[in-house]
């Protein structure tokens, strides 16, 4: 009865050992934001920095952010982006993310857009945004 409760003992020990070691990087579900991707799906490496995003934007469109180095919690990054508004027209940007910790980030950029140049408007954006990423 003795040797069974050691065993017991030693099953649970390395059972959450297993569970603990298996916990790794907090990498992130989603992101919500004031920015070009309003509600969107973070990628992340292995070490949970974030290397792209992509979701849904507020001007009806989709979009797409790759960052040049993965956004690590008190780094920064340079990024650019690729997206559309109103489904169909297109638009490319460049910027700048800080992100604070595990959650809240900053940043701001450029957009522009080609088919406002074609059409003889003001092409080019400046942009600061906010937002935070879900666990």
């Amino acid at each position: 009865m003795k040797r069974l409760g050691y065993i017991l003992v030693l099953a649970v020990a390395f059972g959450l050992g297993l569970g603990f070691a298996q916990e790794g990087a907090k990498i992130p579900k989603f992101q919500v934001g004031l920015d070009s991707v309003t509600f969107g799906w973070p990628f992340a490496d292995a070490r949970g920095g974030i290397t792209s995003s992509f979701g849904l934007n507020l001007g009806l469109g989709v979009s797409y952010r790759s960052y040049f180095e993965p956004l690590y919690p008190q780094s920064g990054s340079l990024y650019w982006e690729a997206g559309t508004v109103v489904l169909v027209l297109p638009y490319l940007g460049v910027g700048y993310d800080y992100r604070f910790d595990e959650r809240f980030y900053v940043g701001g950029g450029v957009t522009f857009f080609p088919l406002l140049l074609l059409a003889g408007g003001w092409p080019v954006y400046p942009s600061v945004h906010l937002g935070v990423y879900l666990y």
